[in-house]
C-alpha cells in the first residue's frame, strides 16, 4: 500500500507509533537499532507531503517520541510534588506538546525546501537539520536535550565517535545512517548507492576503531572510593524530625568506609542549609576524614553568610571554604520559570526548597582523594557543555543525584546511559552517587565498572585511576562539529533546487 492511499487519521497514528518506537532505542529498553527503524517510518511517511502536512504528521510523531519517552514527568510531580493527579497529567502534556514541535518544524523544513534533489534531502539536510535542532532543544528556555539520538548509540560501534564530536555527533551519525538507507530505497544511481554504503561503512569501522583509542593516561595511582545511597524516602527525607536519623545513616555508613580515599554522599544528602550543620555534623565529619586520611563530599544546600538566595550545593569537608554550587537548575523542581505565572502552579506543589539559585559559572574545582574532580548535580550531566567545563584539568567526573523522584520508572536508567555518554566524551572515570538509584561507577569508555541496586541501602566502593589528556572533544571538537552542522546546512539550501 503506498503512502498515498493512508487516509490522513490513519497517517496521524502510523506517524504517533513510529515516534513511540524511539524511545525502544534507549535504556533500559536498551534496542538501539530501533532509532533507525522508527526514524526510517517517519521519514517514509513525509515523502509525499506537502510542508504543512509533513508539519502535522511530524507533531504527531513527536507525541510518539516524547510522549512514551518522559511520561515519568506526571510522576515525579503527582508523587513526590503532591500535586493533583490532573495538574501532573496536564504539566507533563504540556511539555510533550512543546518538545513535539522541534519535530513539527524538522519535518516541515525538510518538505518545505529540500524536496527536489535526493542526494541533499537526506545525505545533507537530513542529518543537519536533526542535530541542529537537537542542539537546539538543549539551551533554547534552559534546554532540555533528554533522548538526543546519540546517547542511545553508548554500546554500539558509533560510541567511538563520541570522544571526538560529542553525543550530537553520534546522533549525526545515526541519521545519516538513516538517510543512507533511504537514499538508496529511492533508486539513485547505482555507481552513487555505491559509494554512499562505502562511506557509512568507513563512518561505523571508523567509530570501531576509535574505541580501541586511549585520549587520557594516568595522572597518578589508582584511589579507592565509596559511593553512598542512603536509600531514604523522599517523603520523609525532608521532615525536621527525620533529619537527625537521615544524617546519622550516611554517618554510620561513612564509619564503616574505613579503607578508602574518597567518600561521596548523594545530592541532598544532608536536608538542611550548611550553616546549620556547621557547627554540628561538619566537625564529626571532618574529624572522620582526618583520622582515616579521606575525602568526603557531601549534597547539601547552600546559603553564604549575608545572602537571601540559597544554592544546590556539593562540600568537602576537609576543605572548609570549598563548595561547587549548582549552575543548571530543574525547572519546576528547582526554580520557577516564567514568574509569575509559574507561582501559581507552586501553589500546588509541596516540594521542598523550590526556588533556588544558579551558581557562577565558573567554579573551583573540588579537591578528592588528592585530585580535582569536575562536578555535576542532578541533571547538569545531561548537557554537555557543562559537563566538559573543568577539563582536561579535572582528573575524573563526579554526579551527585537525587533520581528519587523519577520513583521506578525508565527515567533513571535514561539519566545513567546520559552519564555514561558525559565519561566517554571526557576520557575520565565518572562516580555517580544517588540517593536510591542507579549509584554507579563508568570507565573511560562509558562502560558501567560497578553498580550499586536501587531502591536498597548500600556503600558501593571501587578503585578508579586519576587521568590526564584530553580528548578531541574537550579541546573544542563539538564547536568544530557546531561549525560543521551550520555549513551543511547552508549548502543545503544553496543546493536544494537542483534535481538529481
Amino acid at each position: 500500500m503506498g503512502i498515498r492511499t493512508f487516509k490522513p487519521i490513519n497517517s496521524h497514528v502510523f506517524a504517533f507509533l513510529a515516534g513511540a518506537l524511539l524511545p525502544l532505542a534507549f535504556a533500559p529498553y536498551d534496542l538501539p537499532f530501533m532509532a533507525l527503524v522508527s526514524i526510517v517510518l517517519f521519514l517514509i511517511l513525509l515523502r509525499s507531503l506537502t510542508p504543512k502536512q509533513a508539519a502535522v504528521i511530524g507533531y504527531a510523531f513527536g507525541w510518539g517520541y516524547f510522549g512514551h519517552g518522559v511520561y515519568w514527568v506526571y510522576f515525579s510531580i503527582h508523587h513526590f510534588g503532591h500535586a493533583p493527579l490532573w495538574l501532573a497529567i496536564i504539566i507533563m502534556l504540556g511539555m510533550v506538546a512543546i518538545l513535539a514541535l522541534y519535530m513539527a518544524l524538522f519535518a516541515y523544513l525538510m518538505n518545505r525546501f529540500f524536496k527536489q534533489n535526493m542526494a541533499v534531502r537526506y545525505l545533507l539536510a537530513f542529518p543537519s537539520l536533526w542535530v541542529g535542532l537537537e542542539a537546539l532543544r538543549g539551551v533554547l528556555f534552559t534546554g532540555f536535550p533528554w533522548l538526543s539520538l546519540g546517547f542511545s548509540q553508548i554500546d554500539t560501534w558509533l560510541s567511538g565517535w563520541a570522544p571526538v564530536v560529542g553525543v550530537l555527533g553520534v546522533s549525526w551519525f545515526v541519521v545519516v545512517t538513516v538517510g543512507v538507507v533511504l537514499y538508496c530505497f529511492y533508486g539513485v544511481k547505482r555507481p552513487r548507492r555505491v559509494l554512499s554504503v562505502v562511506l557509512l561503512l568507513v563512518a561505523w569501522a571508523g567509530g570501531f576503531w576509535l574505541n580501541e583509542v586511549n585520549w587520557t593516561k594516568p595522572a597518578g595511582e589508582p584511589i579507592k572510593v565509596a559511593l553512598l545511597q542512603g536509600n531514604v524516602p523522599q517523603e520523609i527525607k525532608w521532615l525536621r524530625s527525620f533529619r537527625q536519623i537521615n544524617n546519622g545513616i550516611y554517618l554510620d555508613m561513612t564509619r564503616q568506609q574505613v579503607d578508602v580515599d574518597l567518600v561521596v554522599w548523594p545530592e541532598t544528602s544532608v536536608p538542611a542549609f550548611f550553616h546549620s550543620v556547621q557547627d554540628s555534623l561538619i566537625p564529626v565529619l571532618k574529624r572522620e576524614a582526618d583520622d582515616h586520611q579521606m575525602d568526603i563530599i557531601l549534597g547539601l544546600p547552600v546559603m553564604p553568610e549575608g545572602d537571601s538566595q540559597y544554592y544546590n550545593g556539593l562540600h568537602s569537608v576537609r576543605y572548609p571554604k570549598e563548595f561547587y554550587l549548582k549552575r543548571h537548575l530543574v525547572p519546576l523542581g528547582e526554580y520557577m520559570p516564567l514568574k509569575p505565572f509559574s507561582t501559581i502552579i507552586l501553589g500546588f506543589l509541596d516540594i521542598p526548597l523550590s526556588d533556588f539559585s544558579a551558581g557562577n559559572n565558573e567554579q573551583k574545582l573540588l579537591t578528592g582523594g588528592g585530585y580535582p574532580f569536575a562536578s555535576s548535580i542532578c541533571y547538569e550531566d545531561v548537557f554537555q557543555q557543562t559537563s566538559i567545563d573543568g577539563l582536561p584539568e579535572a582528573a575524573y567526573l563526579v554526579n551527585v543525584s537525587n533520581d528519587t523522584w523519577f520513583g521506578d520508572t525508565i527515567a533513571p536508567y535514561q539519566h545513567l546511559q546520559m552519564a555514561r555518554m558525559r565519561a566517554l566524551e571526557s576520557g575520565r572515570y565518572l562516580l555517580r552517587s544517588t540517593n536510591t538509584g542507579i549509584t554507579a561507577i563508568v570507565d573511560p569508555s562509558g562502560q558501567i565498572t560497578r553498580q550499586a541496586p536501587m531502591f536498597k541501602r548500600f556503600s558501593l566502593t571501587g578503585e578508579i585511576t586519576p587521568l590526564k589528556g584530553a580528548t578531541p572533544f574537550v579541546q573544542g571538537g563539538w564547536w568544530w562539529f557546531l561549525i560543521l552542522i551550520a555549513v551543511m546546512i547552508v549548502i543545503s539550501f544553496l543546493k536544494r533546487d537542483i534535481k538529481k
